[in-house]
């Protein structure tokens, strides 16, 4: 690479610059099976260069049959691409010389764009744009259906996103085409996009709906809710929003819980047929389509609506009936003439926050609201604090005159005593009537119909107030946001390194119990030599007890006198002596005996007492070599059994550990996913309130529109409110209500 006119063949290439790392000379892009070199020509065109560590017989075939595939699609328009996807290659048989060896590259035009995570960080909090993006993926992969064309490899590394908001698809190593039919899949595809139940078998047409249909549903979920992709990416993943592990192991995966429950209908539709397609086969997932993506009503909508039918790509971006409304809500501009209300919040908010006819007024409204407000009719049932409240007031009132007749206190100080009773009467009932929640409820109104009065006197500043308040409620809203993301992705933290953590202590505890079955075999042996060690030893003592000391004579410096000598001393076998002992001088021998005795044989010098021990390790030798070699039964299976027993207990022990290890994963899995659902109700809520107060406020602001009538129907229902909070919710009325019970 750092000669190119010698090692290509390609003109191109052949007078082109290679991109040089600046220490380890030409940088490479390494991949599964291929490192992908970057090289301009001399006219400024820049190439990806792709060179293959694995020899595959069929690269020609297989690329020469994409190439004809991708060159009959046509261009972007009617009839043709939806976008220009497709990146030109050509196919060089002799692609790089390596010493006097070609071998075979693909020379592709380079492509500029943004990988697809980092341009959906970029544009984050631009739904539309991800909105449109999701279109223009779900049009891509209807392009590859309708041509019987599958990619192999659909992930986020493999597909580009140009300055135009279009998709590039490289890296064409495992495509499928029509010609390649009956052929060998060369991979698998990324392990977070693809279904656990993948097999060669699914080499073909089919075998990128999952993964399209995965990531169809990272985009359409993180368009509506850009905060999903704050709660299950991991910025140091290789995924979406899904990975590997939510496929495999889904009752315990983070993702499918929050995504199963969003507000928004359609991540919760998308979603489910996802999870329900994993252990499928590819051929029997249905192809992604823009029907496929919308809900049941949509799909009649669509139906009776003339435009792009199902698949079609249409014009502005939108696929056969549009998007759904963004459920994470964004701030709307101040003064907006929308209510703030999504769609996902139909149905959850009280029907007192929808918009109110005042946001119209006219001249029948003050009557209306009259009519409205008069109909209210006194109190209702007595509760236990109206009856307190009764008797309070009768005890105070009674007491001074009672205390009098009883002579407990004097006559003149009745009428001081009889004011202040009266006192304590009126405050005991003034009490009792502020706790009804019909008079609350009266208050309350008043209070709000003044305030009210008061903002229409001074539209201007009344606007500036409300906008004051809706901007108060966007920041509090984006702080409240921007701590659940930080926990939450403390909390992914939290989980990787804690299983990490599990996942150790399993390996430290089971390596130990492997590492003990493995030596049971060598143990086994062991006790199988120690158990036969005694049968052994009884054996040559046996030999050398039978082989006398006459035998001795054989030997070259042992005539019949030493050998009567060496009887005389007691050793009339060659069990009789273990061996010699040269150790204090080595001019004088001793003979060892069994029990430990030395004796001195007169005679026996230090080449004899060699000669002898010489002659008696020979014999012991011989005997061991003839000696029995098996254990008895009895002994045998006693050590089987033990062994047995140690490698149950082995066994036994790693199972306790792997069962140990998954409780402590599921009880880790399930707290972290118990947070996280906490944390995302939180967040719903929050929005939810948050839209639902910013809906009354800029309802408020429109109001001020028509100020001067709308003061006037306020100003008259504040004068029904004050004569109904003296009328029927009065004193009196309340007096009579205690005493009467209406």
């Amino acid at each position: 690479m750092q000669h190119p006119e010698l090692c290509f063949s390609d003109p191109d290439l052949k007078h082109g610059t290679v991109q040089q790392s600046p220490v380890l000379g030409p940088k490479a892009i390494s991949g599964n099976f291929a490192s992908v070199f970057s090289v301009t020509a001399t006219n400024g065109q820049r190439y990806a260069l792709k060179c293959f560590t694995r020899d595959s017989a069929t690269l020609g075939k297989r690329y020469s049959a994409i190439s004809s595939a991708l060159g009959g699609l046509g261009g972007v328009g009617t009839g043709g691409l939806s976008q220009p996807w497709p990146v030109g290659f050509d196919f060089l048989e002799q692609g790089v010389l390596v010493g006097r060896e070609w071998y075979p590259a693909v020379k592709m035009t380079w492509v500029q764009g943004t990988g697809l995570i980092n341009w959906i960080e970029r544009n984050l909090h631009d739904p539309a744009a991800l909105h449109t993006l999701a279109d223009r993926f779900l049009a891509m992969t209807v392009d590859l259906e309708r041509n019987g064309i599958a990619h192999g490899d659909l992930q986020h590394g493999n597909l580009l996103v140009a300055a135009d908001a279009t998709f590039r698809l490289v890296d064409y190593d495992g495509m499928y085409v029509p010609a390649l039919r009956g052929e060998q899949p060369t991979e698998n595809g990324h392990r977070n996009y693809q279904s656990p139940s993948r097999t060669a078998a699914d080499f073909g047409p089919a075998m990128d709906r999952f993964s399209a249909w995965s990531i169809e549903l990272a985009l359409l979920a993180v368009a509506t809710d850009p905060g999903l992709w704050t709660q299950l990416h991991d910025r140091h993943g290789e995924f979406l929003i899904l990975s590997e592990a939510d496929f495999k192991e889904p009752a315990t995966s983070l993702a499918w819980p929050v995504l199963l429950s969003h507000p928004d209908k359609r991540v919760r539709a998308v979603a489910g047929r996802v999870k329900g397609f994993l252990g499928k086969p590819a051929s029997a997932l249905p192809p992604l389509t823009a029907g496929a993506v919308k809900l049941p009503a949509q799909r009649t909508a669509s139906a009776s609506a003339s435009g792009t039918g199902a698949g079609g790509y249409a014009a502005g971006g939108g696929l056969g009936g549009g998007r759904p409304t963004v459920t994470s809500w964004t701030p709307a501009a101040s003064g907006a003439s929308t209510s703030g209300v999504p769609a996902w919040m139909a149905g959850r908010m009280a029907a007192s926050t929808a918009p109110s006819a005042a946001a119209q007024p006219s001249a029948q409204q003050p009557a209306a609201g009259l009519a409205a407000f008069s109909g209210l009719s006194g109190f209702g049932g007595r509760s236990a604090g109206d009856l307190f409240a009764g008797l309070g007031a009768l005890l105070s009132t009674s007491v001074p005159g009672a205390l009098v007749l009883a002579a407990a206190q004097p006559l003149d100080v009745l009428p001081a005593a009889q004011g202040v009773a009266l006192l304590t009467s009126v405050a005991v009932i003034g009490f009792g009537r502020r706790r009804r929640p019909e008079y609350r409820a009266a208050r309350k109104r008043m209070r709000d119909l003044k305030r009210r009065s008061r903002e229409l006197a001074d539209p201007a500043s009344a606007h500036q107030r409300l906008e004051k308040e809706i901007h108060f409620l966007d920041d509090a809203l984006a702080k409240d946001n921007t701590a659940s993301d930080q926990r939450i992705q403390a909390l992914q933290l939290e989980l990787r390194d804690a299983q990490a953590r599990i996942t150790m202590d399993l390996n430290r505890r089971t390596d130990q119990a492997q590492q003990q079955l493995a030596g049971l075999a060598a143990q086994e042996q062991r006790r199988v030599a120690k158990a036969l060690e005694p049968a052994i030893r009884a054996y040559i003592q046996d030999k050398l007890r039978r082989t006398s000391i006459q035998e001795a004579r054989s030997l070259s410096n042992m005539g019949n006198k030493m050998v009567q000598a060496l009887q005389d001393a007691g050793i009339r076998t060659a069990a009789d002596f273990i061996g010699v002992d040269f150790s204090n001088n080595p001019s004088v021998v001793y003979l060892v005996r069994p029990s430990g005795q030395r004796i001195r044989v007169p005679g026996i010098g230090e080449a004899r007492a060699t000669a002898l021990s010489d002659w008696r390790q020979g014999l012991e030798r011989r005997a061991r070599a003839s000696a029995p070699t098996t254990v008895p039964p009895a002994a045998k299976a006693q050590i089987k059994a033990d062994i047995a027993v140690l490698r149950r207990t082995h066994k036994a022990e790693i199972k306790q550990a792997e069962a140990e290890a998954l409780q402590k994963k599921a009880a880790l899995q399930q707290r972290i996913t118990d947070e996280r659902a906490r944390l995302t109700t939180q967040r719903q809520q929050r929005a939810m309130d948050t839209q639902r107060k910013r809906a009354e406020l800029l309802q408020r602001q429109k109001q001020l529109a028509g100020a001067e009538a709308e003061r006037v129907r306020v100003e008259a229902e504040l004068g029904v409110a004050r004569r109904e909070t003296r009328g029927p919710l009065g004193a009196g009325r309340y007096v009579r209500f205690l005493l009467t019970g209406r």
